[in-house]
């Protein structure tokens, strides 16, 4: 059965394959082509089997061409160790020495949850929105971070969703079901849209029936504003910023490509969640793709368009503050994080 009219649905805060908590943040403050930043400094350093939740805004500035973008954290979650080789089926030789290539964590491996706000001028739009006070409690920071940035909900006219996974599309609703975004008009691709509200396609979705809940309930407050594209091609969907459709880790995965100027940013959608396990070997399959042989070849088309170019790329699990290039390195890719500048 086909859900046209989407009604507000409870959802489990956990998957059988994330678990644990994580809030990310770090202090720093720069000059030059970064704009500013600020992050969280009340959670500390990883502790115990967990970290305490935390709001205080998280962001980081920088222009594209002549556009301002602003990497947005929501906050984080963990996978926790048992739930790794699940996750990252093709990763076992990575994984059995993964302390000695990521910051560890107690319970296993820390990811963050992030969303970009781009300002052209012309319109002031949301790619992804996190997952919001209804996902974890170590999301929904989001909104004290646009606060932070003196960017009031109701200025967002635009919201991109790459995919309709909780951590990326809940945020768009409050606490209680309504719109988090009251003027806005959700844009996400037509394949993912009629996948989530099939009940037909319970069963292909990795993590269960409540991700399928959460996305419907993520695009409930919006109906009768969202707008669809096709998937078989690229698209402008807003002026500047068009679409690389990148399906596998969900039919209508996509990625989104801001041109300005003489410069570009690519903001990926889940075609890469974690650049040590994925870039030198991106082939290895992701235990969470809906399709995971197609998501491979998503993966690789994505990074072979970027790889060596000066296009920026952002991702909402890139690790934080997202913002940064991608370069060839031997028969893989690698990501180069872009440095502070401090004059």
């Amino acid at each position: 059965m086909r859900h046209d009219s989407i009604s507000d649905s409870g959802i489990s805060r956990r998957t059988t394959l994330i678990a644990g908590l994580s809030a990310l943040g770090l202090v720093a403050s720069g000059g030059g082509r970064l704009i500013t930043s600020a992050a969280a400094a009340d959670s500390g350093p990883y502790s115990g089997t967990g970290v305490a939740a935390s709001k205080t805004p998280a962001f980081f500035q920088a222009t594209v061409g002549d556009a301002k973008v602003t990497a947005l954290l929501d906050g984080g979650f963990v996978i926790p160790t048992a739930g790794l080789p699940k996750f990252f089926p093709d990763s076992s030789p990575t994984l059995a020495n993964l302390d000695n290539l990521v910051f560890p964590h107690p319970d296993g491996l820390a990811i963050p949850v992030g969303a970009y706000l781009i300002e052209t001028g012309r319109n002031t739009v949301l790619i992804d929105a996190g997952g919001g006070p209804n996902y974890l409690p170590t999301t929904g920071r989001l909104q004290a971070s646009l606060a932070a940035v003196g960017v009031a909900p109701e200025k967002v006219d635009t919201i991109l969703l790459t995919h309709m996974h909780m951590e990326h599309a809940l945020g768009m609703s409050t606490a209680d079901g309504k719109q988090a975004f009251p003027n806005a008009e959700v844009v996400v691709s037509n394949a993912e849209y009629t996948f989530w509200l099939d009940d037909a396609n319970i069963s292909r979705v990795p993590q269960g029936k409540s991700f399928v809940e959460g996305a419907r309930r993520a695009v409930a407050p919006y109906s009768g504003r969202i707008r669809r594209f096709n998937d078989d091609r690229e698209t402008e969907v807003v002026a500047g910023i068009s679409t690389l459709p990148g399906p596998g880790h969900t039919p209508g995965n996509t990625s989104f490509l801001l041109t300005s100027g003489s410069q570009s940013m690519l903001i990926m959608g889940d075609v890469l969640h974690h650049p040590v396990l994925q870039l030198p070997t991106p082939r290895a399959r992701i235990g969470v793709d809906v399709d995971p042989a197609l998501g491979v070849e998503s993966r690789v088309r994505t990074l072979e368009s970027i790889a060596g170019k000066t296009t920026f790329v952002g991702g909402m699990h890139l690790p934080w503050p997202g913002f940064g290039r991608i370069a060839r390195s031997g028969e893989g890719f690698a990501y180069l994080a872009m440095p502070w500048q401090f004059a």
